[in-house]
């Protein structure tokens, strides 16, 4: 059986975060829309859609890490558990004012997509699609500097 790839520079990583984030978006589009109620209907494919979304937004921030030389992709697999390690070292980043809209942006993504979509079955699809939004901003920010546009 082959093995895993586990992407090992922050460009490859960040592709990853874009991977999941189409991966996400193709998954909502079979959760149908009941367009009366702005509600999405199969709330399977809803949960499936926002927990790969939320992870979008993980993988682009561990890119931004490794840029940044806080963590190598190791302590990824290891030490990572749970958002409160991404704020942490978001706070101690040197990124400018993107470290507050990051760290607002993931709090959003999480609270909408990891908590609503993902376990409490929100449905709603405005809701839903501002926490795609979030992720997009979290993806867009972060490829901004590892291309050194900053």
């Amino acid at each position: 059986m082959p093995k895993a790839k586990v992407p090992e520079t922050p460009k490859e990583r960040l592709e990853l975060a874009k991977r999941y984030l189409r991966n996400a978006k193709e998954t909502l589009k079979k959760a149908g829309v009941d367009r009366v109620i702005g509600e999405y209907v199969d709330l399977k494919y809803v949960s499936e859609a926002c927990g790969t979304a939320y992870l979008a937004s993980l993988e682009a921030l561990k890119a931004l890490f490794m840029y940044k030389k806080r963590w190598d992709g190791d302590t990824l697999r290891k030490k990572v558990k749970d958002i409160g390690m991404y704020k942490n070292v978001l706070k101690d980043l040197a990124i400018g004012k993107d470290k507050d809209k990051l760290s607002r942006l993931l709090t959003h993504a999480y609270n909408i997509l990891h908590l609503g979509g993902y376990y409490r079955e929100l449905h709603d699809k405005k809701s839903i699609d501002s926490g795609f939004e979030k992720v997009e901003k979290i993806i867009k920010i972060v490829e901004k500097h590892i291309n050194g546009k900053v």
